[in-house]
């Protein structure tokens, strides 16, 4: 009798509907690698999608990028310009991944779930800024990483209802992301599941190893275990925004990670972290 694991490589492999890297986050990023693509360029790409087009438009004219002086804009190539080549790349990305899971499975919440993605995305981006170790990652893997953390609970919700039933039942739409469960029952967690398809992507192998190991990023590829590891603590920070009191121990726990130190970046900084995460977050929730 085959394992989960056996019965997954199989589904991935011949289901008809599974979902495919959308294309426009590959045009996107070789014209922003370019040097002679501008503004006019990117927004005819991204006008090609009325749908991203649409939520690039509510990003920019969300009350963190509203200008008084240029008011509401229209043009999605004024919201390029508006939010800049780097937003912009991870806006669109973060549109066309919301597009293309539009439809889940029959338990999860999406609105509730991107949030929480997008979230965990932003906290990731905020510390790889903030970070000075020489070995630390580019904001744009820590927000991807961060992005796609928890595919693999969509992935299993949507081809496997009655395991994700089995595992969460009881739990509702409110259920997910208890990796230890996930494994005990079925010896995979869900990090690895979005490992499997971030794989068949053919995305970088340091941003699939980040997200298949970010529930545990001791087994990370040397390489991808910091990655994993900012992962990890982004969802973390992710949980206590969504709690809105911030309890004192998953402070307490967040404080005295010790990826901090391996980042560079000091223990009295993480507070600024977590603010600065609820300030960014707040524009990409008009996205879901």
């Amino acid at each position: 009798m085959g394992t989960f694991r056996d019965e997954l490589a199989v589904k991935l492999a011949t289901v008809e509907d599974l979902p495919t890297l959308p294309s426009i986050i590959l045009e996107l990023e070789r014209l922003l690698h370019s040097d002679s693509a501008g503004s006019a360029e990117i927004a005819v790409v991204i006008e090609e999608d009325p749908g991203i087009a649409g939520g690039v438009l509510r990003v920019a004219n969300s009350v963190m990028f509203y200008s008084s002086v240029s008011g509401t804009i229209v043009s999605v190539r004024d919201a390029v310009v508006r939010l800049g080549l780097r937003e912009i790349g991870q806006v669109v990305s973060s549109a066309a991944l919301i597009q293309t899971f539009k439809s889940i499975g029959p338990h999860l919440n999406p609105r509730q779930f991107w949030r929480n993605s997008l979230r965990t995305a932003v906290a990731g981006r905020t510390i790889a800024r903030s970070a000075t170790a020489r070995d630390a990652f580019i904001e744009e893997e820590a927000y991807m990483a961060g992005l796609l953390h928890d595919l693999g609970l969509l992935i299993l919700d949507q081809y496997f209802p009655d395991v994700y039933e089995g595992i969460y039942a009881g739990l509702g739409e409110a259920g997910g992301g208890n990796a230890d469960a996930e494994r005990e029952l079925l010896g995979i967690d869900h990090g690895e599941i979005g490992g499997f398809l971030l794989d068949q992507w053919g995305l970088p192998p340091l941003l699939t190893q980040a997200v298949t190991c970010h529930n545990q990023p001791e087994n990370a590829s040397p390489e991808a275990q910091l990655l994993a590891e900012t992962v990890r603590t982004s969802e973390l920070i992710s949980d206590i925004l969504e709690t809105e009191s911030r309890p004192d121990d998953m402070m307490q726990a967040l404080l005295n990670r010790e990826v901090w130190a391996r980042l560079g970046i000091a223990e009295d900084h993480v507070p600024d972290i977590v603010n600065k995460t609820e300030e960014d977050g707040t524009p990409v929730f008009a996205l879901v």
